[in-house]
């Protein structure tokens, strides 16, 4: 398999893409950003591919010499993508001499903090060099990426050479004297092994069914399942109910719901991120939702804190994302956006224009993306193949204690979820040695080791590794 593709950037000026198409070219892979700001013919290239269904990659220049720089690399990137969406990588275009002064292990520790930074917002990544490159300047790990390379003959005249294919890649940038309809002057051509865009639909197909359920599930709380919105309640009574018993002392479905799988809820307190943690759940399952939220229920500035300690937090919108607002005072999940608003599904608010916390309702609303309220974005992968396990169906963990238990280690962590990946709980994030517990339940860890859901105090429930608690 061959697909023809080509690469372009602001040195081919503004293609005429549906003549592109018609010659034949499957793939274009659109250079982002440059050395000091975003490829100026990026913003046309994009569009002209998305017109003639042509599959989109794109490719970054890096001119990193720390990994703090790969990092700011990464982030303009991103902030020129903007959210949209790629069949192809984002390739990482690593040929500049001073990198290759920096020694391999160097090279690698820039490209794999830019890889990563680019893999987390959901878009797949590889590496462009040239065979020179892969041969002596790239480190083992590097070449386990999708490889797009670059190899031509002296006197390249725009067509292929196969006795110069090379070996290995995904890729192969074959030409830099390309003629193609529709652009004047030379362009590169490359020859793809990898049906990108085949992988791409099945991406899109299980994104936007996960994406959409989302939306709608957020949408029926906020109106649409009934003549009203879900408002909170003034006691524990009728919390499946949308109007019933309303009242402003913070009682919701939700937080009775997230209190039911094990997880400290807020009921009787705020509830804008619980209500956006019940919602995520519903779409992904227990497990995943913490890995995106990490158990922020009473601040949403832990919401935060998490998201940049695993990349996901952007200062762009993102359909799906959740939005945190006024240094973590509140948190809702962007519906759509555009070049001016972002629209919004949020709890615990209200109608009223602007940012309303505790406002005792669920609404979609609309801020312009300049709002300085905004303080960024969580970005989500719906991507997601099959639920992870632990569905609010399948878990309902009994909090009636079974045993008693003793620590048996210096120190011992307490996390919102069997596993080490799992923050811990914020109430009381550690146990010392010799104190007891209530051992309620016993969970398997995706690992498979076993863990116990535990009572402490009388009062906190979390989960802790089964081989550090002794029974008595």
């Amino acid at each position: 398999m061959e697909i023809k593709s080509i690469d372009v950037s602001s040195y081919q000026g503004k293609p005429d893409w549906a003549k592109v198409k018609k010659a034949g070219i499957n793939f274009a892979i659109l250079r982002i950003h440059q050395k000091n700001g975003p490829d100026t013919s990026f913003e046309h290239n994009y569009k002209g591919c998305r017109a003639n269904k042509i599959a989109v990659g794109g490719y970054k220049y890096s001119y990193a010499l720390t990994e703090a720089q790969a990092l700011k690399e990464a982030e303009e990137t991103l902030a020129v993508l903007d959210g949209r969406e790629l069949d192809l990588p984002v390739f990482y275009d690593l040929e500049w001499e001073k990198q290759r002064k920096l020694g391999k292990e160097a090279v690698e520790k820039i490209a794999v903090v830019f890889l990563d930074h680019i893999k987390k917002a959901g878009y797949r990544v590889g590496i462009y060099c040239n065979v020179d490159w892969y041969q002596n300047v790239l480190s083992t790990k590097l070449k386990s990426y999708d490889l797009w390379l670059a190899r031509y003959p002296a006197n390249d005249d725009g067509t292929v050479q196969t006795r110069l294919k090379p070996e290995q890649g995904i890729g192969w940038q074959y030409s830099s004297k390309g003629k193609v309809a529709g652009i004047s002057g030379n362009v590169d051509m490359d020859l793809f092994y990898k049906d990108y865009k085949e992988k791409a639909e099945e991406k899109k197909k299980t994104t936007g069914n996960k994406l959409e359920k989302h939306i709608k599930l957020g949408n029926y709380y906020a109106n649409y399942g009934g003549k009203k919105p879900y408002l909170e309640k003034k006691s524990n009574a009728y919390l499946d109910d949308f109007t019933r018993n309303a009242g402003s002392k913070n009682y919701t479905k939700f937080a009775r719901d997230v209190n039911n799988w094990g997880q400290p809820g807020c009921q009787g307190r705020p509830w804008c991120a619980v209500y956006q943690f019940w919602k995520l759940v519903k779409i992904f399952g227990l497990a995943r939702a913490l890995q995106i939220m990490g158990g922020g229920f009473y601040n949403c500035r832990s919401v935060t804190r998490h998201a940049k300690q695993k990349g996901t937090w952007h200062s762009t919108p993102k359909k799906g994302a959740l939005v945190v607002f006024r240094n973590g005072a509140h948190i809702g999940s962007v519906t759509k956006y555009d070049d001016i608003y972002i629209y919004t599904n949020e709890g615990n608010t209200s109608s009223t224009p602007g940012v309303v916390a505790n406002g005792g309702s669920c609404r979609n609303k609309k801020y312009k993306r300049t709002d300085p309220a905004i303080d960024g974005y969580v970005w989500i992968d719906y991507s997601t193949a099959s639920d992870q396990r632990s569905t609010e169906t399948a878990i309902h963990l009994d909090k009636t204690p079974k045993w008693v238990g003793m620590v048996n280690t210096a120190e011992l962590n307490v996390r919102s979820w069997a596993g080490t990946e799992y923050p811990r709980i914020k109430k009381y994030p550690l146990l010392a040695q010799h104190n007891l517990v209530d051992v309620c339940n016993t969970i398997k860890a995706d690992d498979g080791t076993a863990w116990y859901y535990v009572r402490i105090v009388n009062k906190y429930y979390g989960f802790v590794a089964a081989r550090y608690i002794t029974k008595v």
